[in-house]
C-alpha cells in the first residue's frame, strides 16, 4: 500500500520536503510508518517523533485522513491505501 505523509512544522525543516510517498505492506500501522519514517530520514526524525523509550511523543497530533489522534495512541493506528498522515506538534500560544 502507499500512504501519503505531509510534513509540518520541525519535521518539514529536517526532512527538507513538505511531503512524500512511503510504500508499506497492507495492514500496517502508524507505528510502522514512523519506524520507516526514522530509517529514510535518520535520527533527526526519530528525535522529533519518539520519545527516549522509542514510543510516539504523547505531545502530537496524528492526523489520519484528517482524523486525529493523540500520540501516545497512535501507534496502533492502522493504515490503508492512499492514506494521507500528517504529524502535528503541540500548539502554543499566549
Amino acid at each position: 500500500m502507499r500512504v501519503r505523509v505531509e510534513f509540518a512544522a520541525q519535521l518539514r525543516s529536517v526532512t527538507d520536503c513538505k511531503e512524500d510517498c512511503i510504500e508499506m505492506a497492507d495492514g500496517g500501522t502508524v507505528g510502522q510508518l514512523v519506524a520507516h519514517l526514522g530509517e529514510k530520514y535518520g535520527n533527526p526524525v526519530r528525535a522529533y517523533l519518539l520519545n527516549p523509550a522509542g514510543e510516539l511523543q504523547r505531545s502530537l497530533l496524528v492526523i489520519v485522513n484528517g482524523m486525529p489522534h493523540p500520540g501516545g495512541q497512535a501507534g496502533a493506528v492502522c493504515l490503508a491505501d492512499r492514506d494521507c498522515v500528517e504529524f502535528l506538534p503541540p500548539i502554543g500560544g499566549g
